[in-house]
């Protein structure tokens, strides 16, 4: 029974010196190069605006998140305007017609954004109501 223990030690001794690592030179040199590939993700929450045939104006404040330095587009999506309707979108404080057939490109922003934005729609002689919906898309 004896020589059995020993046997077991002297292999369990055995194994756990040949699993040992090999101890690295204190003076040696390594370097190690790490990468990693993040996708670019937009986003842009409370991205449509209703305005009135009687209101002519409606204001919103959306939340806007885009993770890519290169930048990104914002379009404004709605129904194709009539002969004399008139409408035009302040995103950010910067001023854009709505083109008449329904897909306006409302701004190109630069770099990573995270942040409110205030929206305001402004509309003339509007026939029927109008929905404005925005979308984002990375550069």
């Amino acid at each position: 029974m004896r020589l059995q223990s020993l046997s077991a030690f002297g292999a369990v001794t055995l194994i756990a010196t040949v699993s040992q690592p090999a101890l690295a030179d204190e003076a040696a040199d390594s370097s190690i190069r790490v990468s990693a590939t993040v996708p670019a993700l937009c986003s842009l929450s409370g991205s449509s605006v209703q305005v009135t045939v009687d209101d002519q104006v409606a204001t919103s404040t959306f939340f806007e998140s885009c993770n890519t330095n290169r930048g990104f587009q914002v379009m404004a999506l709605h129904r194709p305007l009539t002969n004399g309707e008139a409408a035009s979108v302040t995103y950010d404080g910067a001023r854009v017609p709505l083109e008449a057939e329904g897909f306006s490109q409302v701004q190109f922003r630069q770099g990573a954004r995270h942040g409110p934005v205030d929206v305001r729609i402004a509309t003339e002689r509007l026939s029927a109501p109008l929905a404005v919906s925005f979308a984002m898309t990375p550069v």
